[in-house]
């Protein structure tokens, strides 16, 4: 009989750690569409159906420069434009939308949910998503 319930709990236990943590949500990704020059550290942008993601929205959190130009070992960040593999880790991966419409997740731990595209953008980009919450808002 205790065996019974000990075997129970043990698995309503590891029931209950699945499913409350959105899987995926950073992870690291490369968007597709990248404009010459990279992306402008006052901007956010996020890549909808990203088939790198298992959350399939990939975000580039105000990163100045282009994620695919990575320093060298040895090379100082902004050293002919290259970003290092820390700030490309930080400040771009894979996202949920945790609030606004058609939101669909919780952020999992050491991330915040932050509101980054307003109404004026596309109703099924509008609205808040998974930020790292190590990362400040410039």
């Amino acid at each position: 009989m205790i065996s019974r319930l000990v075997t129970t709990l043990l698995i309503l236990a590891s029931l209950a750690s699945f499913g409350c943590e959105v899987e995926g949500v950073g992870d690291p990704c490369v968007p597709e569409a990248i404009q010459s020059g990279g992306f402008d550290e006052k901007e956010f942008y996020i890549e909808p159906s990203s088939v790198q993601c298992r959350t399939r929205f990939c975000l580039v959190y105000q990163l100045q420069g282009d994620p695919t130009n990575v320093c060298a070992d040895g090379v100082l960040s902004g050293t002919d434009g290259c970003l290092t593999t820390d700030e490309v880790a930080d400040r771009v991966y894979c996202t949920c939308k945790c609030g606004g419409e058609n939101s669909n997740c919780d952020c999992p731990d050491g991330f915040r949910c932050e509101e980054i595209f307003g109404e004026e953008t596309s109703p099924g980009i509008a609205g808040s998503y998974c930020v790292k919450s190590s990362i400040p808002r410039k």
